[in-house]
């Protein structure tokens, strides 16, 4: 709970920085960029008072994902990347952060990011077959894969739909 208050608060403060910032004409009219991040510092504030935020990732082993989802009664999502991988980052900066996404994944994972040219995702992308990037494994808490979904996906409702399908969400 601290952990998603504390990303919220810090969604909202670069926001407010950015409207502190940002370039009103001469007629006082706001332009659509300044529209935009008016909207999204809204969004921000309802995340804060409504719970529903971004995907939120925790910054924990494995193992420690496996044991917080079995006392959850969840699973745990796996964003498989590398620091180099241009479909992971714009995954980050572009699906992830909607509250749609964000909301059903926090509701039903415990999701991690682990990097598969480091030394636990070396041995996880080896352990599940993990070629390409992204790639997003979804293991039962005792470690199982319950399946996974291999490359990005940008549109929302069919990353979400995969997601259901393979943890048998109607």
């Amino acid at each position: 709970m601290k952990t998603i208050k504390a990303v919220c608060l810090l969604m909202l403060a670069t926001i407010c920085a950015c409207v502190n910032n940002s370039n009103i004409d001469s007629k006082n009219k706001l332009s659509q960029d300044d529209v935009a991040v008016k909207k999204n510092e809204t969004v921000a504030a309802e995340c804060i008072e409504e719970k529903e935020c971004g995907t939120i990732f925790f910054d924990i082993t494995l193992q420690e994902a496996l044991d917080k989802a079995k006392s959850e009664g969840k699973y745990v999502l796996i964003d498989c990347h590398t620091k180099s991988c241009g479909p992971c980052k714009k995954m980050e900066k572009e699906v992830f952060p909607i509250i749609k996404v964000g909301t059903y994944i926090n509701k039903n994972f415990v999701p991690i990011m682990i990097d598969i040219e480091e030394e636990q995702g070396i041995k996880l992308a080896k352990e599940h077959n993990v070629e390409i990037c992204p790639t997003y494994l979804v293991l039962l808490p005792n470690g199982a894969k319950e399946g996974e979904i291999v490359g990005a996906e940008f549109n929302v409702d069919n990353f979400l739909d995969m997601l259901k399908t393979i943890i048998h969400d109607k």
